[in-house]
């Protein structure tokens, strides 16, 4: 396949179109909070520059995917295409999750709504492990 064809099939489609939107918005929500008396451009940098940063982890984890299918059996390994696509992939959803997660430890009422539950949720599993 080419490298065009991979990314359609790794970034098209509902689901892979719903989690890059995720992405997104937790970019836009971490800005939104840690910005919350500066104006909205500087917001909308910040949001801009985390998604650009995750983008470079799925980048350098489609990177690190190509050299490392290099000791795979040559019929056993994807193309270069395929790894490149899939890498990029998990690296922009690492990296959303990895703003999730700080964001989430950090921010006060950073999902809004659903935030004591996560809070509670967060607590029963401390528990079990203490």
């Amino acid at each position: 396949m080419s490298m065009e064809s991979e990314f359609r099939m790794r970034f098209g489609g509902f689901w892979n179109s719903l989690i890059l939107l995720f992405v997104i918005i937790v970019c836009l929500r971490f800005s939104s909070l840690e910005f919350a008396d500066e104006n909205l451009t500087k917001r909308i940098f910040c949001a801009l520059h985390l998604f650009l940063g995750c983008i470079a982890t799925g980048v350098l984890l489609g990177i690190l995917k190509i050299f490392l299918a290099f000791s795979n059996q040559t019929y056993t390994r994807a193309p270069a295409s395929a790894n490149f696509a899939r890498g990029l992939k998990y690296g922009i959803v690492a990296g959303g999750l990895m703003i999730l997660i700080v964001g989430v430890l950090q921010l006060n009422n950073f999902l809004g709504v659903f935030q004591p539950i996560f809070n509670g949720l967060l607590a029963k599993l401390t528990a079990i492990f203490v």
